[in-house]
């Protein structure tokens, strides 16, 4: 038996596990799945779960960067990211990947979303923006604004993209935002954990679409905070959970479940 485990904090929402039990069923595999969260040091935390028989690991909020520094061997396309989302071990040596850029461009395709020549708005400069932003600025958007609390994070961020065709910039939460803006796509765990969420007056005067990757049973604060203000059009991070999940379950296995079967057997059980 496979053993598997999501880490984070907080983890107790996860819906990872189920997610994962449903792929191995569909694919008549045998495996453990937890979900665990992490009070003590990460680092050494992961590498007693892998000497004591993990053969695979997911990482959430606020541990992808972690990960990232923590990975003897990166693939390619994440070693930009500086954040990763899914740990294996092989031959003594933990390997990592980020699964989360291609789960949320599933999911915006899945909702018939396209990037090309938008304007994006991203709130949030830590490891679930880093997770994303390299896939969203291949899709071609005309712009990318980042806003974040603490602006030199943010300015880190934009410094990979300076060669990009796409305008990668930065906004302060305290400025009008004066430029129209096509999505807002929020990477903030303020709303999950009960905090303030902060954003720059007008953020959602032209905003046709919102996505919060945060999920919940009821509406996010985030897309309740966007309906609110007239935004009809929102999501949230259920779908793209989902289809970055299956990407690590093939890593893991080598086996493809059935993305679309498995999440709508999730939404009706949240």
């Amino acid at each position: 038996m496979k053993k598997f485990a999501v880490v984070g904090r907080p983890i107790s929402h996860s819906l990872s596990p189920k997610i994962h039990n449903e792929f191995a069923k569909q694919c008549n595999l045998k495996i453990s799945y937890e979900a665990i969260e992490i009070e003590k040091d990460f680092e050494s935390t992961i590498k007693e779960m892998f000497t004591s028989g993990y053969d695979g690991i997911n990482v959430t909020i606020p541990f992808k960067e972690k990960a990232f520094q923590l990975a003897d061997q990166i693939s390619f396309k994440a070693k930009t990211l500086g954040a990763v989302n899914t740990l294996w071990q092989q031959n003594g040596k933990i390997f990592a990947d980020s699964t989360d850029g291609p789960g949320f461009i599933n999911d915006l395709k899945n909702n018939s979303i396209s990037l090309k020549d938008s304007s994006l708005l991203i709130v949030g400069a830590g490891g679930s923006a880093r997770s994303i932003l390299a896939t969203i600025v291949k899709k071609e958007p005309k712009q990318v604004i980042i806003i974040n609390r603490t602006l030199a994070k943010a300015e880190a961020l934009t410094s990979f993209f300076e060669q990009s065709k796409t305008e990668v910039s930065i906004s302060s939460l305290t400025d009008i935002l004066r430029k129209e803006i096509t999505g807002v796509i929020n990477t903030s765990s303020a709303g999950l954990l009960g905090e303030e969420i902060l954003l720059p007056q007008g953020v959602f005067e032209s905003t046709q679409w919102v996505y919060d990757l945060s999920y919940s049973k009821q509406i996010t604060a985030f897309n309740n905070l966007a309906k609110e203000n007239g935004v009809e059009t929102y999501f949230d991070g259920l779908g793209m959970l989902v289809f970055q999940a299956a990407a690590s379950f093939q890593i893991w296995t080598g086996k493809q479940p059935d993305v679309q079967k498995t999440l709508g057997f999730i939404r009706t059980r949240l």
